[in-house]
């Protein structure tokens, strides 16, 4: 009886560190995917960024939708402009002065969006850009405003993924994340282009 006893012990004792162990190794892997997805979803936020800011360029304002963006990455373009020549020390903050003498030239082009941003795989990134990763085809939410700053109107833009869409999938119940919080970038409230990560 003894013996029997033991051996249920041991049993038991196997597998209750296997179910430790199961859970210790869940965790780690459940918590090695939610890092590779934030890493992704910051990554995409940040080119969305990255795109209004060309488009603010241009436009003077942000794109209030992903068609415009994508439409501008697509089609339109920026002006670049260079300089040649070199102001002189006698004419040091008197650029257009050198610049009617001949002493500097201005060279004004305009350079397809296409050749300045994205450049590695630009069809892929835009055409995925308002899709959230790993999320099956959801779209970030995206919205523009003006806002009053020192008495100045200012185009803002926001972008964002709340945590139940960037982590759609995954076995988050009772594991501590807030899924009622986004990823963001941008902000309706102030004027700045960076994430809240």
């Amino acid at each position: 009886m003894k013996i029997i006893i033991q051996i249920v012990l041991a049993i038991a004792s196997v597998g209750m560190a296997y179910l430790i162990w199961n859970s210790i190794d869940s965790k780690m892997i459940l918590t090695e995917h939610v890092e590779a997805r934030n890493i992704a979803t910051q990554e995409r936020l940040t080119q969305i960024s990255e795109a209004q800011i060309e488009y603010k360029k241009v436009k003077g304002t942000y794109a209030a939708s992903f068609e415009d963006l994508t439409y501008f990455l697509k089609n339109d373009s920026v002006v670049q402009v260079k300089m040649e020549g070199e102001v002189p020390d006698s004419l040091l903050g008197r650029e257009s002065l050198a610049l009617q003498m001949g002493i500097i030239k201005r060279d004004t082009t305009k350079i397809p969006v296409k050749d300045i941003l994205f450049m590695e795989n630009f069809n892929s990134i835009v055409d995925s850009l308002a899709y959230i990763p790993h999320a099956d085809g959801k779209q970030f939410s995206i919205a523009v405003a003006t806002i009053e700053k020192s008495k100045m109107q200012m185009p803002v833009f926001e972008a964002k993924a709340s945590l139940k869409d960037v982590y759609k999938g995954l076995e988050t119940d009772n594991e501590g994340y807030n899924m009622d919080k986004f990823l963001t970038v941008g902000s309706l409230e102030e004027a700045k282009t960076n994430g809240n990560w």
